[in-house]
């Protein structure tokens, strides 16, 4: 029996576009709260920017593991928070030296993303794709905010192979491909996965009665954790290898289509 349906967002629920079947969504929530089942949304980007994704009649119904797991929510009501600690942030500090001037990044905290200025109004307003909340500061010191998670921009493709050169470096804390082109780092040991066993001890659901959708290196301990995972066809290598069977593309409404799907066999 599925009790949870969880699904990332870039690549896996949103096209290429940014976009998603309205009209299968609503059906999917129809479907699910008449089933009983929980839906997830479990993504490595920020919750305002997530929650500005779906109509807001529905936001009580939806659940969030943000930032990787770091920040989980049942609509707006906060159920947990997992933020970096002072050793932590030192450590960021010097990736961001060391590899912050060849690879933009961006410091995520529960009031707001952050990017540095001198990284220039174009890699800002790429941002806003993922941060509804975003402001440009002088120096990530000056920021005074609970910090979930630290992301280094990469060239396309690159964000695999620098995600475990990094973890070589700087094996205290975690470092997953969020995409083809973007490194996240977090506490050791967060990751999605601790999220829907969070949202699975609060509400009874065993994990082998949980389904998860992904794409990226940050699903993998998700897709790894469920009873039933589901990578789509433009899914890194490593998501693919870590889930139990392949779908279409998000370009195809595969995922829309395959959770209907689940659902009308409940």
């Amino acid at each position: 029996m599925i009790k949870l349906i969880a699904t990332d967002m870039d690549g896996t629920w949103l096209n290429s576009k940014k976009e998603y079947d309205l009209d299968k969504f609503k059906q999917i929530m129809d479907l699910a709260r008449e089933k009983g089942v929980k839906f997830v949304i479990a993504s490595g980007n920020q919750y305002e920017n997530l929650v500005t994704r779906f109509p807001k009649e529905y936001l009580s119904q939806l659940y969030f593991v943000a930032e990787n797991g770091a920040y989980v929510l049942k609509g707006r009501e906060i159920l947990n928070i997992v933020d970096l600690n002072s050793d932590e942030l030192a450590t960021i500090h010097e990736i961001k030296e060391k590899y912050g001037q060849d690879h933009p990044t961006v410091l995520a905290g529960v009031n707001s993303a952050y990017t540095l200025q001198s990284y220039g109004e174009e890699f800002y307003n790429y941002l806003h794709l993922f941060y509804q909340e975003l402001k440009a500061v002088d120096d990530y010191e000056s920021v005074k905010d609970r910090i979930f998670k630290f992301t280094v921009a990469t060239g396309e493709g690159e964000s695999s192979a620098f995600a475990q050169q990094l973890k070589q470096e700087f094996p205290s804390l975690d470092m997953v491909a969020g995409s083809d082109s973007a490194v996240d780092i977090s506490k050791l040991g967060m990751n999605k996965a601790v999220g829907l066993k969070l949202l699975g001890k609060r509400y009874g659901i065993p994990a082998d009665e949980m389904v998860a959708f992904g794409d990226g290196g940050n699903d993998v301990a998700m897709l790894q954790y469920v009873g039933q995972s589901y990578a789509t066809a433009t899914a890194l290598p490593e998501a693919k290898r870590s889930a139990n069977g392949i779908i279409g593309s998000s370009d195809e409404s595969a995922v829309q289509d395959k959770v209907l799907d689940l659902l009308k066999k409940l």
